[in-house]
């Protein structure tokens, strides 16, 4: 978790394309692991090619689900951070690289002490970009990590005429969700 944690912190990539322990460079949690077990008894008979057959942590199943623990526990920090105050909802669409439609969708709202803060808590893979399907895609994103449109109280879009026209837009559609 400590090479989990380094590379979280200093926004670095997980792994690469291929990353296995046959592999010349072992970019970044192997490396980092591989260094860490040097320097600490405590884990060195335990990790890599001293694990059990089962334990060495070189599988992309066993690595994206670290990713992914990592993932909910950093957006259930913010959701206690919110502490079911009122939040302001930003959300950007575009397509990925295999042309599939996305919404990344960050919080704003006051922390501590009237402080301002801006939190990135996912990117949701959305089936359509009509104003309904990206409104039921928010609401179930939301609804997920135990958020409700109830509490937004100011929306950002990237400025799309689905996103912010005047009539049967998304904007308009959580407003009313959201008196």
């Amino acid at each position: 978790m400590e090479a989990v944690r380094l590379l979280l912190n200093q926004g670095l990539t997980f792994r690469e394309y291929r990353e296995d322990e046959s592999s010349l460079n072992k970019v970044n949690f192997l490396e980092i692991l591989k260094w860490y077990a040097k320097r600490c008894d405590k884990i060195c008979d335990l990790v890599l090619e001293n694990a059990p057959k089962y334990d060495k942590l070189t599988s992309h199943k066993i690595q994206n689900n670290i990713v992914t623990a990592c993932k909910l526990e950093t957006i259930k920090a913010i959701i206690v951070d919110l502490n079911g105050d009122n939040f302001a909802l930003l959300v950007d669409e575009s397509c990925d690289i295999s042309r599939k439609e996305q919404m990344a969708i960050v919080l704003r709202y006051v922390y501590r002490m009237g402080v301002v803060v801006e939190r990135f808590i996912g990117i949701v893979h959305v089936r359509g970009t009509s104003t309904l399907c990206l409104k039921e895609a928010i609401a179930n994103y939301l609804a997920q990590h135990s958020l409700s449109l109830s509490y937004v109280r100011g929306q950002c879009y990237d400025g799309a005429s689905n996103m912010q026209g005047d009539l049967s837009d998304l904007k308009t559609l959580i407003k009313k969700e959201s008196r």
